[in-house]
Parts: C-alpha cells; sequence; structure tokens
C-alpha cells in the first residue's frame, strides 16, 4: 500500500494506492488521517481509495468515530466496485461519506 499526502487550499486529499491489508496500513491511514485533521482543522479531508477492494475494520470504525463523534469533514472516495458494493451492503456509504469515484471535493 502507498499513501501520499496533498495539500490544497481548502481541502487534503490522502491517496491510498494498493490494498489494505495489513495492522500497518490500518495504523498508516488513521495516523495520516489524525495528522491531517490536526494540522488542518477546517479542510475537507478526502480519503480516495484508489484500488483497494478491502478495508480493515478497525479503519471503517477509525472514520466513523472521526466522522460521527470528532465531527470531521471527511470524505471517502472509493474507486473499486467489490469495496463500494460492500459497504453499501454494511450500510455504511451515507455514515462514512462514501462516494464512487476516484475523485475529492472541494470547500
Amino acid at each position: 500500500m502507498d499513501l501520499v499526502i496533498k495539500v490544497h487550499r481548502e481541502h487534503v486529499d490522502i491517496l491510498i494506492a494498493g490494498t489494505i491489508k495489513t495492522i500497518a496500513n490500518a495504523q498508516a491511514i488513521k495516523e495520516a488521517i489524525r495528522k491531517t485533521h490536526e494540522q488542518h482543522t477546517d479542510a475537507i479531508i478526502n480519503l480516495m481509495i484508489k484500488d483497494s477492494f478491502i478495508i480493515t475494520s478497525s479503519v471503517i470504525g477509525f472514520l466513523i468515530k472521526s466522522i460521527k463523534m470528532d465531527k470531521m469533514t471527511l470524505h471517502v472516495n472509493v474507486g473499486s466496485e467489490e469495496l463500494y458494493a460492500m459497504l453499501d451492503d454494511m450500510n455504511l456509504v451515507e455514515i462514512m461519506n462514501v462516494r464512487k469515484a476516484y475523485t475529492c471535493d472541494k470547500a
């Protein structure tokens, strides 16, 4: 898995390429989101999962907590139909602000 952070004026893109499959991958994603939010509290954060067809339960839990409890403006953009379908089956598309495209939101 590769992770790249791109900072723009009013939003930050966290780009993930490759499969999210290890504990280290999950930790890297959570840490990137946490640090981004600390450094850019008012920015929209776009988590862009390019091609992974899976996501760990710890990342799902972290995303829900970040959006619902910590009130982060966070959007999850997925490129994989399989991942989108899985999140839809779990009724998480609306809760996690999931979009079925590898695009980003701007303020």
